[in-house]
């Protein structure tokens, strides 16, 4: 009975008896239940390789979980007494190894799911994913442990930033320490073949199940991962972990319509996804419910994610593990991504639709926390049942409608959302970056500018004003001449200037007569005052005069003294391309005028954001934030809330508050 030298016990194909090795004979354990079917693709004898070393699969424990669900525990031996735990559960593995000699490790009553546990010298920080008490049901094959039927256990699972996995095992006093991380079949050397004939034997079968309640047909696309279908024609929900489907609930109607049909499939940028089902929750806000869907989408190979609608924005988010988060007062990160807590809640399962992969019961809560880092939605969700607690997260990337309906291929578009959703990016973020890039051009052009056509003087001359009884004084320059495309700046001096003077000019063309009048007002003034000089203005000023044509030209001026008595020389100075920094001024101001608007608007939009969120801003950021309790329990009669009630969920999915003002609750088939 015993192939492996160092298995302590065998389970009789026969007759499920366990029996254990013992010195001089063999002692029977009892009997085990039969195996429930879970659409394992692993099986006893089968052979591979973890790390390039072989291994043989000698043995199943099929564990049970207080809510009701069954994993499966497969046990790899390696030769020379080396034993591996293989973990299966929701389509995802672990292979981890016993520890020798742990030491203090922590008591089951200090764990909580998302706290950090510091593991023996371990450097890698592990986060407790779920709490809970273990039952062995069924087995096969031979163990490496004393398994006795029907015995319970308490247990920790811990979750890696990178993937790592560790399980404290609390059925021996000191308790044991499993490390290792999560794989995939692929990483076990399991042939594809094996794996798409318990598939298409687990499909076929399927396919000839109809609903109990309404005879519908019911297509199954994920028979081995099934566990709950909800009837889309008579909303009716059936079991789905006996093999043939068991009504559990009778509703008269579906519990909601779907935008996207069962079976729609859809491209992800380079991945395949199929919708398989979908289920409707809610959460009560003063006193008000509002709703929001959650599609399931399933692969084969990577597994389950889901495609979030609420106020018809949509988010499509994926599992990440525990242990890659760290969660603060306010906020989250997540691979050096900080993420701001936007809302928190209870959410409540109000509807299924198609296939779902864990005991769910309508009337099945978890309270759930929304962290945002646009387009990026971080979620975490805490459930329990009974002495079972769990802690999970997902991260979400918000896609447009226009986007999804391409996923899908969908004929007909869909709705348009409403306000703005928590994770939605600001679609005019763009303007800043070529804002940005305009600006640089703009002060690259002005540096070239001034390198590659200095000002060149065209013309200077001094005057000598008459005084003291003339109060306005004419004088003409001599001709200078002009190219053509090129700015002009007159430059007026009064070195002896006490009070205020103003030239009067017009720039006369000499073939033609045209004249471009210009002003250059001079302000001066100085003195003393309790012994103390003092002076106010300057003794010259300048204009620029747009380019003009090439030619010759010369000034007329008329000189206006605040003084008659005023004398001395007056100097004009005429350049020719020279910078004026008015003019960039000016063009940056129209540059920045469609980002400045659209930074108003972006500070509306994000109002708009935050008016939705059930969180109030701390005042500081050591302010420690506290949640909101749940709220009371819902006063209407749920089907299967007492029967089935709340199970863990393998992924969470990020909880919708909706608005807080002018928004009505949902009313039977109300579409958006």
């Amino acid at each position: 009975m015993f192939d492996v030298g160092s298995s302590m016990v065998a389970v009789c194909p026969y007759c499920r008896s366990v029996v254990a090795r013992g010195d001089r004979s063999v002692e029977d354990l009892g009997k085990v239940a039969e195996l429930v079917e879970t659409g394992a693709v692993l099986r006893v004898g089968l052979e591979g390789k973890f790390d390039g070393r072989k291994f043989r699969l000698t043995g199943r424990v099929q564990l049970g979980h207080e809510a009701g669900g069954v994993w499966d525990e497969w046990y790899a031996s390696f030769g020379n007494e080396k034993w591996g735990w293989l973990s299966e559960a929701q389509g995802r593995y672990y292979m981890l190894f016993a520890q020798k000699e742990p030491a203090d490790l922590p008591d089951f009553q200090s764990l909580a799911p998302g706290e950090a546990v510091q593991l023996i010298e371990e450097s890698t920080r592990f986060v407790v994913a779920e709490t809970g008490t273990a039952t062995a049901k069924g087995a096969e094959g031979e163990i490496p442990y004393r398994l006795v039927p029907g015995s319970t256990y308490l247990f920790a699972d811990l979750s890696g930033p990178s993937g790592e996995f560790a399980t404290l095992d609390y059925s021996e006093v000191p308790p044991a320490l499993f490390l290792g991380r999560e794989i995939t079949l692929d990483d076990l050397g399991i042939p594809e073949n094996i794996r798409r004939e318990i598939f298409e034997l687990r499909e076929v079968k399927a396919k000839k199940i109809n609903c109990p309640n309404c005879a519908g047909p019911l297509d199954l696309r994920a028979p081995d991962k099934t566990e709950r279908v909800g009837c889309p024609y008579c909303g009716s929900l059936l079991d789905a972990t006996q093999g043939n489907l068991t009504l559990l609930a009778a509703l008269e109607k579906p519990a909601f319509e779907l935008l996207i049909p069962l079976g729609s499939k859809g491209t992800f940028g380079e991945d395949k996804r199929t919708v398989i089902g979908a289920i409707e929750r809610s959460v009560t806000v003063e006193g008000s419910d509002y709703f929001w869907q959650e599609y399931l989408l399933y692969d084969r190979r990577d597994g389950f994610e889901w495609l979030i609608r609420s106020d018809n924005h949509w988010t499509h988010a994926k599992g990440v593990p525990i242990g890659a988060v760290e969660e603060g007062k306010t906020s989250a990160s997540y691979k050096n991504r900080t993420f701001r807590l936007f809302q928190a809640g209870t959410a409540v399962v109000r509807g299924v639709v198609g296939e779902c992969y864990w005991k769910v019961a309508i009337g099945e809560t978890a309270y759930a926390c929304d962290y945002i880092h646009p387009p990026e939605l971080l979620s975490s969700e805490r459930s329990t049942a009974g002495s079972t607690e769990e802690c999970n997260w997902t991260l979400g990337t918000y896609l447009s409608p226009a986007e999804v309906q391409k996923a899908f291929n969908l004929e007909e578009p869909l709705p348009a959302p409403t306000g703005v959703a928590p994770n939605q990016v600001f679609p005019y973020s763009r303007v800043y970056k070529y804002a940005a890039y305009f600006f640089i051009a703009l002060c690259v052009l002005g540096l070239l500018i001034l390198m590659i056509s200095p000002g060149r003087k065209v013309h200077e001359q001094t005057f000598q004003l008459h005084g003291p009884t003339e109060k306005t004084e004419t004088y003409f320059t001599e001709p200078f001449e002009l190219k053509g495309h090129r700015n002009l700046r007159i430059t007026v001096t009064c070195p002896k200037l006490n009070g205020w003077l103003a030239v009067e000019g017009d720039l006369v063309q000499q073939s033609s007569g045209e004249i471009q009048p210009f002003l250059v007002p001079l302000t001066h003034y100085a003195g003393t005052d309790d012994g103390e000089a003092w002076t106010e203005g300057e003794h010259s000023d300048t204009i620029y005069l747009s380019a003009q044509r090439a030619g010759q030209y010369s000034l007329k001026l008329e000189v206006e003294k605040e003084h008659p008595t005023l004398t001395g020389p007056l100097t004009v100075r005429i350049d020719q391309g020279a910078a004026h920094a008015k003019t960039w001024f000016l063009a940056f101001l129209g540059l920045m005028l469609i980002p400045a608007g659209l930074g108003i608007y972006h500070l509306i939009f994000n109002a708009k954001r935050w008016e939705n969120s059930s969180i109030e801003p701390p005042e500081t950021p050591d302010e420690e934030y506290v949640p909101a309790p749940p709220p009371p329990p819902i006063d209407e009669t749920i089907p299967l809330a007492e029967e089935i009630g709340g199970t863990g969920l393998p992924i969470a999915r990020p909880v919708k508050q909706g608005k807080k003002k002018k928004k009505r609750p949902r009313e039977d088939n109300d579409e958006e």
